[in-house]
């Protein structure tokens, strides 16, 4: 029933595709418009010589906007897809049959598939947006810094664009221009999703689920997980303030700077322990919990026109992002193994430089420092933090550089890319790729994605994971 649902859909836009293939864009009926895409992903796993499926994952997307007037307006994005891998691939068929699991397949409910669904509301002076949707602060690459307004799925690690792991929530954004280029921003958030994390036994499985995994599956050892999730209720509404403002004169004319405050809860959960032990093993209770966290911080972008000495930065933009996170809680203990929790406040912070050579090279790198500070006492000479993706050791500091390259051919039809992401324990991902817009509705994009380093560490829990990905999409 479910893939008869999906097949129903995906030829429902290709009759809405084929309703207007002139000329790109969207169908509109009267005050209503129409747009979507259908679209295929396939990867194959580099190990064995492509012989394993990773994705075969079909999407239908159809975004609506219906004008009621000149100052309201209905947005909605449905997106629906199901991924062919968990047939094909045997291997997986065992994850799938349980029913908290099946969403590796498909969506299973309402808000996994409904992506935006909001009202907008224009006025002179102050602009409103109105049910679920997904906020942006700050764009490093890679990395997440101040985007920490919504929670992420992560299903496929982050080798998709934020755009689609970020998972929307039902919230209250309200805009308003305080002075000339001056704005005020506050978000009223009483909605709450947590990360999601793909099952043991799922080509993106993080290390830390697959330890957990491991750890129930102990026949001398029983596992009772506990969540624990903000209720709803108005003390637990999360609260955003931003800033936003741009400098007109003065050496720094042009410098776009942002001050934020985020009041809200953890999507990661903590995860807390206790160990009794008795006649028929050891018994572990794991309460995940969402901790609420202040986050503070800023961004900035300033593009150079004049060079300092000569030519010497001229052309240049630099950018940066700070937040410091304030009453977080983090696990500590050996690789793979919990012995306790304690408050941690965070200081991460990135510095980008971004140009374009010789007309249509783009260049973009970042350096990016996470700083870890525990406000509690533990023994560090037996323990020390551990890294929430994989359980690993955890530097105090830790440190990455990423540099993009982006260009683009045949008036701009052909745009390869690479992104590479290095981390300071010899932690690597390399992802190049090629998009090639055959005409106004057809896109098809080929590429790679490398993973190297220790288990304990960020990409290298994927280090098995390489893997080769093609991708068709029709929009309209």
């Amino acid at each position: 029933m479910k893939k008869t649902a999906f097949y129903l859909l995906f030829v429902f836009g290709l009759i809405i595709a084929t309703a207007r293939t002139a000329s790109a864009g969207a169908v509109s009926f009267g005050d209503l418009e129409m747009a979507g895409y259908l679209k295929n992903e396939t990867s194959w796993k580099m190990a064995g010589g492509l012989r394993e499926f990773m994705k075969v994952k079909n999407i239908f997307d159809l975004k609506m906007n219906y004008k009621f007037t000149e100052w309201l307006e209905f947005f909605t994005e449905v997106n629906y897809w199901y991924d062919h891998t968990f047939d094909i691939e045997g291997k997986y068929q065992d994850i799938v049959r349980s029913e908290n699991n099946v969403k590796l397949k498909r969506p299973t409910k309402v808000n996994e598939w409904l992506r935006d669904c909001y009202f907008d509301v224009y006025t002179p002076r102050l602009d409103m947006r109105l049910g679920r949707q997904q906020v942006v602060w700050g764009a490093t690459d890679g990395v997440r810094i101040l985007d920490m307004v919504n929670p992420l799925d992560y299903r496929e690690w982050t080798i998709k664009d934020y755009s689609e792991l970020r998972i929307p929530l039902w919230m209250a954004n309200i805009e308003g221009e305080l002075m000339m280029n001056g704005h005020l921003q506050l978000l009223v958030i009483p909605d709450y999703e947590p990360n999601y994390y793909a099952p043991a036994g799922s080509p993106y499985a993080l290390r830390t689920v697959v330890a957990g995994a491991e750890a129930s599956a102990n026949p001398f050892v029983t596992v009772t997980t506990i969540d624990e999730r903000p209720g709803k209720k108005f003390e637990n509404t999360k609260i955003g303030l931003r800033w936003r403002n741009i400098v007109e004169s003065g050496v720094l004319s042009g410098l776009e700077y942002t001050l934020n405050y985020l009041h809200t809860y953890d999507f990661a959960s903590s995860a807390y322990t206790r160990t009794t032990f008795g006649p028929g093993g050891v018994n572990i209770q794991l309460t995940r919990r969402a901790e609420q966290i202040e986050v503070i911080g800023g961004s900035f972008s300033k593009s150079i026109t004049k060079g300092l000495v000569g030519d010497i930065l001229k052309g240049w933009t630099i950018r940066g992002e700070i937040a410091y996170i304030q009453n977080g809680a983090m696990n500590y203990g050996t690789d793979k193994s919990i012995a306790g929790t304690v408050d941690v406040d965070q200081l991460l912070y990135a510095l980008g430089f971004d140009k374009v050579f010789w007309t249509n090279w783009e260049f973009s790198t970042q350096f990016i420092q996470m700083r870890y500070d525990s406000q509690e006492v533990f023994d560090q000479d037996q323990y020390t933090l551990l890294f929430g993706p994989t359980r690993g050791p955890l530097d105090e500091v830790e440190n990455l550089v990423t540099m993009r390259i982006a260009t683009d051919f045949l008036y701009d039809r052909i745009k390869p890319e690479v992104l590479i992401i290095y981390g300071d324990d010899n932690d690597w991902r390399i992802s190049p790729k090629v998009n090639f817009e055959y005409n106004d509705h057809w896109t098809f994009s080929t590429g790679v994605h490398v993973f190297e380093g220790h288990a304990q560490h960020l990409n290298g829990q994927f280090d098995g994971n390489d893997q080769v990905f093609f991708e068709a999409k029709y929009s309209w």
